[in-house]
């Protein structure tokens, strides 16, 4: 691989790594901002509500953690011999396995908040944090962050299923 060949992916992959990551960000935080439907966020952090700021931050940090961990894969995808219709067929398989590991990661979270705020009776998170309370924002945070981080890790294997490698949907196409 020549160096100009390197720049090139190295340039495409910062390119793709920020437009993915804008993308999953505006998805997970829409996806919240319909979970907590008595929560302005915005006007919230207007406010200053140090919690909520520090629920939307382990957000942010969970889609940053699956978005990372994705963008590694389009080097492949530069560095294989595709033919063009292989290559953009490959680019959009890819896109499409980061898209989807963001959705179960959001769901994942959304669970596992559903699953807390069960078990804790006593605790109405969400309003502890729309009043500002940090100590259970930190615990929902963490929460959050580490939910992302498992799931993120165990669904990498996602690019091994037949349903997302290039070459599937290729031969559907009847494309070689």
């Amino acid at each position: 691989m020549t160096v100009l060949t390197s720049l090139v992916i190295f340039i495409v992959q910062i390119f793709l790594g920020i437009v993915l990551g804008v993308v999953s960000i505006y998805i997970a935080l829409r996806f919240f901002d319909k979970m907590t439907k008595d929560i302005d966020e915005m006007a919230e952090l207007k406010k200053g509500n140090v919690a909520i700021a520090i629920i939307l931050v382990s957000l942010l940090l969970s889609i940053a953690t699956i978005v990372g961990k994705g963008v590694y894969q389009f080097e492949e995808i530069f560095s294989q011999p595709l033919s063009p219709q292989m290559f953009v067929i490959a680019l959009i398989m890819a896109v499409l396995r980061i898209i989807v590991l963001i959705l179960i990661t959001v769901l994942a979270i959304f669970t596992a908040i559903k699953v807390i705020d069960t078990m804790t009776v006593e605790i109405n998170e969400l309003r502890e944090i729309k009043r500002g309370n940090v100590a259970i924002a930190l615990i929902l945070a963490a929460v959050i962050y580490v939910i992302a981080f498992i799931v993120s890790n165990a669904l990498m294997g996602i690019e091994e299923l037949a349903i997302f490698k290039h070459e599937t949907l290729a031969s559907l196409l009847h494309i070689s």
